[in-house]
């Protein structure tokens, strides 16, 4: 299970034990809204408008939400690396590094499959390997865990949800590349500052 950014504050001492969600938002002016549109605001001007107009109503607002979610949801990677840890089915499966998800795509393969936690492995695959590609690209083979990604989506795609996790699968090396770029272009624009229009 994840903690949010509210109870890593309270537990520092700085928000205090009595912190919720909506004094967080607050005090620092960041609520869900906001993160989903600044990433899908950030991945428009990567990706191009002409491009963003393709993907927007298929993959591009679920890849906002990805970035989104990981904003505000940070990892415990001493509770995610346990073996201990013992999600429950319904539960968004946390992931410290990309090794993990490989150790769980092989157990997914010889057992019963999980959706949600496929869909999670997914989503982490997507920010390691593409937001964070060129940290990760020394350690590990992109090419090897986009593949792994596709079928975390392809193994996702049941009940309702099963149009877009196809989607996904379908995009995902697309989708890889794109979050990289965004984050070089974050990278290297972090200094530029925009007005209000």
């Amino acid at each position: 299970m994840g903690i949010t950014i509210v109870q890593l504050l309270a537990k520092s001492g700085f928000g205090g034990t009595d912190m919720t969600t909506q004094d967080f938002e607050d005090l620092y002016g960041v609520t869900e809204e906001r993160s989903l549109n600044f990433w899908a605001s950030n991945l428009k001007d990567s990706v191009g408008s002409q491009r963003w107009a393709e993907i927007r109503d298929s993959t591009g607002v679920y890849l906002a939400s990805v970035l989104g979610h990981f904003c505000l949801q940070s990892i415990d990677r001493v509770e995610a690396l346990s073996p201990d840890s013992s999600p429950g089915d319904g539960e968004f499966r946390q992931f410290a590094d990309l090794t993990q998800i490989a150790e769980l795509m092989m157990q997914q393969l010889t057992s019963a499959r999980n959706p949600l936690w496929m869909e999670s492995a997914g989503a982490h695959i997507l920010l390691y390997a593409g937001f964070f590609q060129d940290q990760n690209k020394g350690r590990h083979n992109i090419d090897l865990f986009s593949s792994i990604g596709k079928e975390c989506y392809l193994m996702a795609a049941v009940g309702k949800r099963a149009k877009m996790m196809k989607m996904m699968a379908e995009e995902f090396n697309q989708s890889l590349f794109h979050l990289a770029n965004l984050h070089r272009n974050l990278r290297e624009n972090r200094y530029l500052i925009r007005t209000e229009s």
